[in-house]
């Protein structure tokens, strides 16, 4: 089975992913992509001064999500975390 990881913003405290482990399974069932789409997507929070935090999707498969650290030389300017508007 394939590991779950998910990375994401150093100041995010909320992710919305995929679990991989339900889109292999769900390829090989034949399910159309969108349908897996839905199935797989995972949700959830992490608190500001986590560095790694834990989610199951679902079906139970388990995600670990990790914050990635910026390099000192690409410190933002503006500490609020980036939006799509």
């Amino acid at each position: 089975m394939r590991e779950n990881v998910v990375w994401i913003a150093p100041g995010a405290t909320q992710f919305s992913c995929l679990c991989e482990c339900c889109l292999d399974g769900r390829g090989a069932q034949g399910a159309s992509f969108l349908d897996a789409v839905r199935l797989a997507t995972v949700r959830g929070t992490i608190k500001p001064g986590s560095e790694v935090a834990f989610a199951r999707c679902s079906n139970g498969h388990e995600l670990t999500v990790y914050r990635v650290v910026r390099p000192p030389n690409l410190a933002r300017q503006d500490a609020r975390p980036l939006q799509i508007a």
